[in-house]
């Protein structure tokens, strides 16, 4: 590719827009990272946001969940929509679980004590939809 003067007048300013936005997602990650690591009793979910292409559909995502706990012992994840156990850990502080999440709705999850009901921490994954459905049915036919 040859550049001509103009374009190479310009590489210096796009080279800058680059490493701004590389600067702040590298700080953005930090700091969600140094958050989880201050707080020892911590449940998160990465992403924490799936996207639909339509309000109703399924959103199809895989997520990661990391927590951590200031005592060893048995914790388990729970998705409180279907108060279905995801995962157990025996003796430990800390974990992580990959899912295939897979919902038409915002889905909230918790980690508990086994065999207890209080939730020591929580998180949500949120599903939106980039268009909302319409509100009259389409018809199969049209008149003209």
């Amino acid at each position: 590719m040859i550049l001509t003067k103009k374009h190479k007048q310009r590489m210096p300013t796009l080279l800058c827009y680059f490493s701004l936005l590389l600067v702040v997602f590298t700080w953005a990650t930090y700091s969600r990272s140094a958050e989880f690591n201050q707080n020892s009793n911590e449940l998160l979910v990465t992403p924490e946001r799936c996207v639909a292409l339509r309000q109703g559909q399924t959103c199809y995502q895989e997520v990661v969940f990391s927590w951590r706990q200031s005592q060893k012992g048995n914790y388990c994840l729970i998705n409180l929509l279907t108060k279905h156990i995801l995962k157990c850990w025996q003796n430990t502080e800390q974990g992580t679980f990959n899912l295939d999440f897979q919902s038409t709705q915002s889905t909230d999850f918790v980690l508990r004590a086994e065999k207890q009901e209080i939730d020591l921490s929580k998180t949500q994954i949120t599903v939106s939809w980039v268009f909302k459905s319409s509100k009259r049915p389409k018809s199969s036919w049209k008149l003209f």
